[in-house]
């Protein structure tokens, strides 16, 4: 037997239901013209680390020809990156499992390349209109 109440709670659920989606819709749609109305000059860097401290950053949003960059550690090991044009891959290493050169090229922001018996990191980000000069990094 349903009685009134029963009526009005289940109607109440269903409504309840539908406000994330209004509440997300609405949310996507702001950050939408907010990004319409802002500036779209991305400067994409190339970030290259090592244990967590950043050793290496190159612009590569413009970048042409070829730059090289080499690791080395007091070990012995190493790695040599290689900049092509606007975009960025590990081309020789000395590690047993080779992961970090057969990923190849990254250009697109997010991507990642991760030796992890060096513990070198290679990330590429992006700047919204700001300038990042190549070069050592000094901390």
């Amino acid at each position: 037997m349903i009685r009134p109440w029963d009526i009005i709670i289940v109607v109440l659920l269903v409504i309840g239901s539908f406000t994330p989606l209004v509440i997300f819709a609405l949310h996507e749609k702001e950050q939408v013209a907010a990004h319409n109305s802002a500036p779209t000059t991305q400067v994409r860097t190339a970030i290259i680390s090592h244990n967590g401290k950043k050793l290496y950053s190159i612009k590569l949003t413009g970048h042409k020809g070829s730059t090289k960059y080499r690791y080395q550690a007091p070990d012995g090991d190493y790695n040599e990156v290689e900049i092509k044009d606007n975009k960025i891959a590990i081309v020789d290493a000395n590690c047993q499992d080779q992961v970090c050169v057969r990923r190849g090229w990254i250009s697109k922001p997010g991507q990642t390349i991760v030796c992890l018996p060096h513990k070198l990191l290679i990330e590429i980000k992006v700047n919204h209109g700001s300038q990042t000069q190549g070069g050592m990094v000094t901390e």
